[in-house]
Order: C-alpha cells, then sequence, then structure tokens
C-alpha cells in the first residue's frame, strides 16, 4: 500500500510534467468518439498504459462501469509502458501515446500481440506516423486486423497555452467493430 505522503509526491510530480511535450491530453470528444466506434461494452478487460488521475479515458470508463487497469510512468509505482505488463487477459490496450516514443511504442504493442498478452489495441497518433518505412514494414506485417480512423479535423488537445492542433488518426488492431471499415475518416 502506498502512504498519502508519497501518493502526493506522484501526483506533485505528474502535475510538474504535465506541461512536457508528451504530455498532451486527450479532448473528452474524441474519447467518446473511439468508444462508441470500437464498441467499447464489448471488452472485458482494458488496459490504459499512459494515462492517470485525469485522464479522460479513464473518467468516461468510470462513468461506463467498464474494468479497466490504467498505469502511468508517474502513478504509485512508477509503470513505465516498456516494462509493465498487461492486465491478465486483456483483450484491449487503448490509450494517447507519448507521439515522442511512437516507433517504440508500435513496437511493443505488437510484440504484446504476437506473445498474447494483449489481443487489440487502438493507439491515438498523428497522422505522420503513417509516413515512415519503418513503421510502413511493421503495418504491412499487420494487415490483416489493422484499422485506421483519420479525424476529418485536426485535434485541439487539452491543457497547452499555445495551440497544439494536430492532424490525428487511431491506429487500431484486432478491433471487431471495425472488422468491415479498415480505413475510415471521422
Amino acid at each position: 500500500m502506498v502512504s498519502g505522503e508519497k501518493r502526493g509526491a506522484d501526483v506533485k510530480t505528474y502535475e510538474q510534467h504535465k506541461t512536457d511535450k508528451d504530455h498532451i491530453a486527450t479532448p473528452r470528444y474524441v474519447v467518446e468518439d473511439i468508444y462508441n466506434l470500437i464498441d467499447i461494452d464489448s471488452f472485458k478487460s482494458i488496459w490504459f498504459p499512459f494515462n492517470n488521475y485525469d485522464s479522460e479515458f479513464k473518467l468516461r470508463a468510470d462513468e461506463l462501469n467498464l474494468k479497466y487497469k490504467a498505469t502511468h510512468i508517474f502513478d504509485d509505482l512508477g509503470n513505465d509502458f516498456f516494462t509493465t505488463e498487461p492486465p491478465a487477459n486483456c483483450d484491449l490496450m487503448i490509450s494517447n501515446p507519448p507521439f515522442s516514443e511512437q516507433n517504440r511504442i508500435i513496437e511493443r504493442s505488437f510484440q504484446l500481440i504476437d506473445e498474447k498478452k494483449i489481443k487489440s489495441f487502438a493507439l491515438l497518433l498523428p497522422l505522420s506516423t503513417l509516413e515512415t518505412e519503418k513503421r510502413a514494414n511493421i503495418f504491412e506485417q499487420y494487415s490483416d486486423k489493422l484499422a485506421i480512423l483519420i479525424f476529418k479535423k485536426r485535434i485541439k488537445f487539452l491543457g497547452h497555452s499555445t495551440s497544439f492542433n494536430r492532424g490525428c488518426c487511431w491506429i487500431c488492431y484486432n478491433i471487431p467493430a471495425l472488422e468491415d471499415r479498415r480505413i475510415q475518416w471521422v
């Protein structure tokens, strides 16, 4: 059990890092849209690997009474995505990961699929994720169950005093609700 003093220190550290380039808070409407598109209620064990105290992913999941585990490098245990194991029988990993680590995150996500530690995932990433040869080669290997949802408008992420608008897409793998819609604009 973590003491209140330790928890307070974790929250303070987390709050200090909210201005980091990799702390990009996802707007509520983006979370609600993806939950509807992927039929979030059909998943029984969900992992939010990059979500902490104020995450809209968690807040909406609580409202829907979803079963999930949320971890973050700034949580009480310092859960780092690259070393933290997903919950048992995880059938969905979903989050808005740090954009600067997208290559490593994509690689680990597919590694977790191959190791059967997760069944599916949905990652909110910049459109530029689709541009490089390295990532294209990875996506081609898994194209049988890959779906890409492209935003028609740029997302204005929360918590930034300057505008942080990005063209983004959801990179999804093995999501049953998207089987017949592999590429779509949302």
